[in-house]
């Protein structure tokens, strides 16, 4: 079977371009980090809770700019493969989440196919656009979450 390549259609909508390039720059993490039997978003989510340590759900939802059932949604597969925790905190309805010793050897394991990503999207892209689009948009993220 012959896969064809389409070119993306220039659009005036700011969030359907970024919409369209997040899924294109996803699709190639996701096939690096497929060989390791990890997701851009596990992969992204085990690297928050590595920083972060022991961290409130609603406390992970801010640094992830996650919408809450979202982030449950993609807890739950690396909590069934032991590599995240998922405890009561002090009051019944909070929970707190951690990165287990199988997390950390995970995300240990796939840091290679991160690299690989990494360089694949760096080459594609001149060193000017690269280091701008890492420039703006955090700024892009922060400057939307605050409005």
């Amino acid at each position: 079977m012959v896969s064809k390549q389409h070119k993306s259609a220039a659009t005036p909508c700011l969030c359907n371009a970024l919409r369209q390039a997040s899924r294109a720059v996803s699709r190639l993490y996701d096939e690096e980090l497929r060989r390791v039997g990890l997701r851009t978003t596990q992969y992204s989510l085990l690297q928050h809770l590595a920083r972060a340590g022991h961290v409130r759900h609603g406390d992970l939802v801010g640094r992830t700019h996650l919408e809450e059932t979202t982030l449950t949604r993609n807890l739950r597969p690396l909590a069934a493969a032991g590599w995240v925790s998922i405890c009561c905190g002090n009051d019944r309805r909070e929970r707190i989440i951690a990165i287990t010793d199988a997390g950390a050897a995970k995300l240990t394991e796939a840091r290679p196919a991160w690299q690989r990503a990494q360089a694949r999207m760096q080459a594609l892209l001149p060193e000017k656009v690269w280091q701008g689009l890492l420039a703006i948009l955090p700024e892009v993220t922060r400057l939307t979450a605050e409005a």
